[in-house]
């Protein structure tokens, strides 16, 4: 095992020599055909704008702790509560009624931490798929 990192080195080296010389590593396409950019079509990461995180991650579920008070949405003609909503300081969450929505339906308005998956539904509306409370 001594001589690995020598190997590595060595194999290095010969694909420094068998490769084009002046070629860059780098993988991009010519658009002048398609009426695209000229100049090899690479775009810098500054023109680009680079990766925003809040929204690429817009719409896809996240898992968070938060505080607040479960209360009921709907309830049935009996007065059976049949949906929950999550009420935080900033929002407003749809819980889930999966087994565990189902558990919390006797828990109204009772103040909880809860850990869940958190979907965004459109601009105003929220989901969650509550996990754990305490």
């Amino acid at each position: 095992m001594g001589g690995f990192k020598d190997d590595i080195d060595e194999i290095d080296e010969e694909l420094d020599q068998d490769g084009d010389e002046g070629s860059d590593d780098e993988f991009a396409f010519d658009d002048d055909e398609e009426g695209g950019p000229k100049g090899g079509g690479k775009k810098n990461k500054s023109e680009s704008g680079g990766f925003n995180r809040d929204t690429y991650y817009v719409y896809k579920d996240k898992l968070v702790q938060l505080s607040g008070t479960i209360r009921p949405k709907e309830r049935s003609s009996e007065g059976k509560v049949v949906s929950l909503d999550f009420k935080t300081e900033e929002k407003i969450y749809s819980v889930v009624m999966d087994d565990m929505g189902k558990k919390l339906t006797t828990s109204c308005f009772q103040e909880l931490l809860v850990t869940g998956l958190v979907s965004k539904v459109s601009d105003k509306e929220y989901t969650i798929s509550i996990k754990t409370y305490i």
